[in-house]
């Protein structure tokens, strides 16, 4: 067995006692070795590292590790005297006790920082981002690249890693053009998103310029990247820190949405902010969901959501907007609606609305047959990646649908029967929220975690409170942020006859406008 000894932290190898023939020999069953260790996968892996290094053409037809070790001998960068590739290789792929069984022992006990490496940290980045990612998140990238890729091309069984090469021969990706990647990574894959902007940063020698303040900071100290989203953490904390009592006496949605409210005062304080056109041909579309049969399923029938459903509908239409409304649909038929509605062309249109009526999971908004849609499935539907008619025009969901199974209560201890008047919860929305894009608007009927009510003669709050503060607030020119801080209001001081349960909706946004709808010229429809 070849025995390989490091002096002086240097590729310095000394066989001991050895012919370089019968050294030569050795070195190749340790090749043959590897490759028989290694899977297909496995292999391509390999291919991926090594790109830097050999041409495309001259990898696109490796099938084995020992084409592969070929191709790196002949280009002088794999020999007995020099290793080190191949086990910069086995490192990355953490085959540490493949390591062991080759007898390089002595090298995963080095500072492998010391030694020459010739993989690039572009490379490694998406390797790492590439055992992170399972298959179902393949696929969702492919779907996100589909208009951007050639469909034959993505129809091909490929693994993650083949899929980046073929991003690079479009130009979509390399080691200064990481964009493309980050948008699909924060769509699929949140957390690692995190990883390349940390990549990014990295290259550009630790300093970033903080947002807005144009100051300089190291790396050490650089604050987590500004989200265009409302934070839900830093809500539902001032929540839970503040007595629902006491939130009787609050006005104007101050509760727990502190921040937002001096967004919204400012909107409204500031003439100069601009507003999105509403001069089209026609509004838009209103798309509401109305599930009210659960009967195929554990969860209870929806008493009241028709109420919402025909006060949304009368409101709408008066705004101007061609109400098309979906009954009873599962998660699938969700999802199809939403797809049905971007095939539409907008162009002629100012915005579009989406109103889903529901019970909800922490996990996500449940259709009639118990399944789960998350928001973020719904929203990115509407985006203009998928379609175009929509850039920057507004995109408006309001979802009526628990985000948990918290109630929030104004004291604790006390407990009451259920009767006909007494609010209901559609505990059955998800933490994924809204996607980082640009003009969406997501208002829910309450904060992660927690129920929302709704009573079977009069409908739930939020969405009777956001219908009635439209056609009062809609005439004096109002904008949408504004509405929505007074139904904040309004539900926040609503509570069941024994005074005990309390809500609190939440408006997330992407807006780069105010969206003010023009009055309608006809009076409002009757309560």
């Amino acid at each position: 067995m070849l025995q390989i000894n490091i002096r002086d932290k240097r590729d310095i190898f000394t066989v001991n006692t050895m012919s370089t023939s019968m050294k030569e020999l050795e070195f190749q069953r340790m090749l043959l070795q590897v490759q028989e260790s290694l899977t297909a996968d496995e292999v391509q892996d390999m291919v991926f590292l090594c790109s830097d290094h050999i041409a495309a053409k001259d990898l696109s037809t490796v099938s084995a590790g020992r084409q592969l070790f070929l191709l790196l001998e002949n280009r002088d960068l794999l020999s007995s005297e020099d290793p080190w590739l191949l086990l910069e290789l086995l490192r990355i792929m953490k085959q540490n006790s493949l390591i062991r069984n080759l007898h390089f022992d002595a090298f995963t006990q080095t500072d492998f920082s010391t030694f020459p490496q010739r993989v690039s940290r572009y490379r490694k980045l998406l390797y790492e981002v590439s055992e992170s990612i399972c298959d179902q998140d393949l696929k969702n990238i492919k779907f996100l690249l589909i208009k951007t890729l050639s469909r034959r091309k993505l129809e091909k069984e490929m693994t993650l890693l083949q899929l980046f090469l073929e991003m690079e021969k479009e130009d979509l990706l390399n080691e200064d053009n990481l964009d493309v990647l980050r948008e699909i990574i924060s769509k699929i894959h949140p957390g690692l998103e995190k990883r390349v902007i940390q990549y990014k940063t990295e290259s550009s020698g630790g300093m970033v310029i903080a947002q807005e303040t144009g100051i300089n900071s190291s790396d050490t100290d650089t604050p987590a990247p500004p989200s265009p989203l409302t934070s839900v953490d830093t809500m539902e904390d001032q929540v839970d820190r503040l007595s629902l009592s006491r939130a009787s006496e609050i006005s104007g949605g101050t509760v727990g949405n502190v921040q937002n409210n001096i967004m919204y005062q400012s909107l409204t304080e500031n003439p100069e902010i601009p507003q999105y056109e509403m001069t089209g041909d026609r509004r838009g579309v209103c798309l509401i969901i109305n599930n009210r049969d659960f009967s195929a399923c554990t969860l209870g029938n929806r008493e009241g959501t028709d109420i919402d459903k025909a006060s949304l509908e009368a409101v709408f239409q008066w705004l101007g907007f061609e109400v098309v409304v979906e009954q009873d649909c599962d998660h699938m038929r969700m999802l199809q609606v939403l797809r049905e509605l971007a095939s539409r062309d907008h162009t002629p249109v100012d915005c579009v609305v989406c109103c889903v009526l529901s019970h909800g999971r922490v996990e996500g908004i449940a259709g009639v047959d118990g399944e789960t849609v998350t928001v973020r499935e719904l929203t990115e539907t509407l985006s203009p990646m998928w379609c175009p008619s929509l850039f920057q025009k507004p995109k408006l969901f309001f979802i009526q649908a628990c985000r948990g199974t918290r109630e929030q209560r104004a004291v604790f201890g006390q407990t009451f029967p259920e009767d006909e008047d007494s609010p209901v919860s559609d505990a059955a929305v998800p933490r994924d929220s809204i996607p980082e894009a640009a003009d969406y608007l997501l208002a829910t009927s309450t904060v992660p975690h927690h129920v929302s009510y709704r009573e079977k003669g009069k409908g739930s709050w939020f969405i009777q409170s956001l219908c009635r503060n439209l056609k009062l607030l809609v005439p004096r020119g109002t904008d949408l942020l504004s509405i929505l801080t007074q139904v904040n209001g309004d539900v926040s001081r609503k509570t069941d006859k024994s005074g005990l349960r309390k809500q609190m909706p939440q408006p997330e946004y992407t807006l780069t406008k105010r969206v003010v709808f023009p009055p309608p010229k006809t009076q409002p429809p009757p309560p």
